[in-house]
């Protein structure tokens, strides 16, 4: 009986949760502590050599966004 109800108790704590990929989700916090730090404190050059790291096309539409965002940014500074 007892066996029964830890089965149970088990068995409802994991309801619901994924398993996760830690590695994917460190990668994502590294990519946001450096995109976070380029943006706050870097030069267009370094953007730009940032999303190439990050396998961003210069010919892609996320490429033309994030400058248009940047360049928008610096102007409002």
């Amino acid at each position: 009986m007892a066996d029964d109800i830890e089965q149970v108790r088990r068995a409802e704590s994991r309801r619901g949760r994924r398993p996760q990929d830690t590695e994917t989700i460190n990668e994502r916090r590294r990519k946001a502590s450096a995109l976070k730090e380029v943006w706050d404190y870097g030069t267009e050059e370094d953007l730009k050599t940032l999303m190439r790291e990050f396998g961003i096309s210069p010919d892609s539409p996320e490429w033309k966004e994030t400058l248009r965002t940047w360049n928008a940014e610096r102007e409002q500074n």
